[in-house]
């Protein structure tokens, strides 16, 4: 013969199926609360990260532009040192070849976006 449940028996289920249900709805409201906490860090980690790239690239430019600046005024110091002595006895066509050669140096030294000036003060 199959037993039935008593009042009592029924009461304790109830009461595990209440705890049960309101343990259930605790972990998804801590859940929840995990999931914004997370959006609000990945938020927070992916804005950092953005003003370290910027700050991180205008440092990379100041340095470029102070290297650029640096290399551009060495090379000026050397072509007023050597214009006068390169310069005498050339004709054209050797003068225009010498300015090649030292643009193409001065290009490969600081870059082809920085314009050389030549020896007669023209950018080329």
């Amino acid at each position: 013969m199959i037993k039935q449940p008593s009042d009592a028996d029924l009461e304790r289920i109830d009461a595990a199926f209440n705890r049960a249900l309101a343990a259930e709805a605790a972990a998804r409201e801590s859940v929840s609360a995990c999931r914004i906490e997370a959006d609000r860090l990945l938020a927070d980690a992916e804005d950092h990260a953005r003003r370290l790239v910027e700050r991180t690239d205008r440092r990379l430019l100041a340095v470029q532009r102070i290297a650029d600046t640096s290399l551009q005024h060495a090379l000026s110091e050397l072509l007023d040192r050597v214009v006068e002595p390169l310069g005498e006895g050339l004709d054209a066509a050797d003068d225009a070849r010498l300015d090649a050669a030292i643009g193409a140096l001065a290009d490969e030294m600081i870059g082809a976006a920085v314009g050389f000036v030549g020896r007669e003060g023209a950018p080329r």
